[in-house]
């Protein structure tokens, strides 16, 4: 972050620079009209209306220059982005050092120029007034429309635009802000309740949502969970009810609805997506199969140290693709150029789940003590000295091995593998197929081409050859539980946790992957409530992993990511 931090500094600091911004400069730029050279009490912009830049809709609207210039929606500088070497992403810095933004993705972002992206500002009307409306300017080159990044920190040279064309941005984007400042503030009775906020929004990828208090609840609401990443807080003295979160960079669907429903009364938050180009679409179509058999096969250990849960039932069908609820990878690009389908052509195995809390049966000084191992709640690093809990001591697996997300098409997460202590430590890249162990349906089909790469931290002895039984809580505590004193609700069936319980419950025909991934995301929600860590671990299966079940995979040994590494 320092780092980050200093080259924004130094991007502004030339901006500045060439714009001669002391005080004094800075009074005589913002009150002169350099093409009259006369005085004026229009605003200066810092750079042209046709220069090319990306439009970001967040809080208020941003203008994204690839100098690493960042302005508002009336070409006045607010901060400042450092882009990733060799990426359009970076995280938005304010001038007096604050972060704005963070991961913000221009290559998803539209690319317009300030002209055309004040002409979607419609001004407020008077009357005897009229607007000359501002032809759309062309890019300045033809055959390359996009952006060119700066090499080093030398930004567009400052061009004022004209005195009546500020003014129409100006009125109009003012005018915007006070009727939504107003719409948004002005309190609103659904039945009993009072709603202080916007219960509509469009809002951004990695981007707050505007904050709504609902007044007169005194209990906690039933959620369907269809904005899982929405936090609640219920303030029983004040009979408050506050909403707030962040729409994570995986989110995908042009609009969804969340519903608060308090007895009889029913608030309805309707989120809608801006600021990205590409919006994916649901798929309607759904691979029709008999129901199949679900088999579940007891497992042995020969040792309380270790577990791993296999669960063999089948899973569900297609539908919306998306990522996990985990944090993304800022340098995606180069994570997947180097083990996205890194498995492909490899052996064969398939992989099963599950989380059973237990010392992780490579952190065992005996086997080499190379895992972490936490505390009884599984937050705090203790040393691997305590002995397993399942087994009378005190340390558990950390929590904060959960999955990782770094794209769309890649993940990684820990796992118990075949081999011996040889294999603590070492990473395979499963990349899957499309089909799975017991039955193909359209969630398998989803998971085509997506690489997940896994660290080894437990030897699995009852692990099939090619079986990679990945750590997801509520995937099944397995052969040995030490969750019991995690504080989690339920956990689901032995084998296959929160999942086979949800493939239970919604059957195995129709729009499987739609239900089940709606269930399988209420139930983590529930049963991870107080434990936001393993939530997100837990939702994992049903986001990224398309809530499929025992899927099939090719495999081969690669070097350890990073991300890896420094959890394990």
């Amino acid at each position: 972050m320092k780092n980050r931090f200093l080259k924004s500094v130094l991007v502004l600091s030339t901006v500045l620079t060439l714009v001669n911004c002391s005080e004094e400069t800075a009074d005589a730029i913002n009150n002169t009209d350099p093409l009259a050279n006369q005085p004026t009490d229009e605003p200066s912009n810092l750079l042209p209306a046709d220069e090319p830049c990306w439009l970001l809709k967040a809080d208020q609207q941003y203008l994204i220059y690839s100098a690493g210039i960042v302005t508002d929606i009336n070409g006045n500088v607010v901060g400042t982005i450092v882009f990733t070497e060799g990426t359009l992403t970076g995280s938005i810095i304010a001038i007096d050092g604050t972060m704005i933004l963070e991961n913000v993705d221009a290559g998803t972002l539209p690319l317009v120029t300030r002209a055309t992206a004040a002409a979607t500002v419609t001004p407020a009307s008077s009357a005897g007034t009229s607007t000359t409306p501002t032809p759309t300017p062309t890019l300045s080159s033809a055959t390359d429309p996009q952006p060119v990044l700066s090499s080093g920190s030398q930004p567009t040279t400052p061009v004022v635009s004209s005195s009546s064309e500020k003014t129409a941005v100006s009125s109009s984007a003012e005018t915007q802000q006070a009727q939504s400042s107003s719409s948004e503030k002005q309190p609103q009775n659904v039945g009993s309740i009072t709603v202080t906020g916007s219960l509509t929004q469009t809002v951004s990828k990695n981007s707050a949502i505007s904050k709504v208090v609902l007044s007169g609840v005194d209990s906690d609401p039933e959620r369907n969970w269809k904005l899982h990443f929405l936090n609640g807080k219920l303030d029983k003295d004040a009979k408050t009810y506050t909403i707030e979160g962040t729409v994570p960079d995986y989110w995908n669907e042009a609009s969804a609805t969340e519903e608060f429903k308090f007895g009889s009364e029913t608030i309805k938050l309707t989120l809608n997506l801006g600021g990205s180009s590409t919006v994916k679409s649901s798929s309607s179509q759904q691979q029709q199969a008999k129901s199949s058999s679900s088999q579940q096969q007891q497992r042995s250990s020969s040792s309380a140290k270790s577990s791993s849960s296999q669960q063999v039932k089948s899973s569900s069908s297609s539908a919306k693709s998306s990522s996990s609820t985990q944090t993304t990878n800022p340098n995606a690009s180069a994570e997947e150029a180097k083990y996205l389908n890194a498995g492909a052509g490899g052996q064969q195995g398939f992989a099963t789940r599950y989380w059973d809390c237990c010392m992780p049966h490579c952190a065992w000084p005996e086997h080499g003590g190379k895992a972490k191992t936490c505390d009884a709640k599984g937050k705090t690093p203790i040393g691997n000295n305590n002995g397993s809990i399942c087994s009378g001591g005190q340390g558990t697996t950390c929590t904060s091995q959960t999955p990782i997300i770094v794209s769309e098409k890649l993940a990684y997460a820990f796992a118990a593998t075949p081999g011996n202590d040889n294999t603590c430590g070492k990473c395979f890249a499963l990349t899957f197929t499309g089909q799975g162990k017991y039955e193909t349906k359209a969630n398998h089909q989803a998971l085509k081409g997506k690489t997940l790469v896994v660290m080894a931290s437990n030897i699995g002895y009852d692990v099939q050859g090619g079986q990679f039984d990945v750590m997801i809580p509520g995937g099944g505590v397995g052969a040995f539980n030490g969750c019991a004193n995690m504080g989690w609700g339920d956990q689901g069936a032995q084998y296959g946790g929160l999942l086979s319980k949800c493939e239970d419950e919604v059957g195995y025909d129709g729009d499987l992957l739609t239900k089940r991934k709606q269930c399988l995301t209420e139930k983590c929600n529930k049963s991870f409530a107080n434990d936001t860590e393993a939530k997100e671990g837990c939702l994992f299966l049903a986001t990224w992993m398309e809530a499929a079940g025992n899927p099939l995979h090719t495999y081969k040994e690669v070097d350890c990511p990073q991300a890896l590494i420094q959890k394990f």
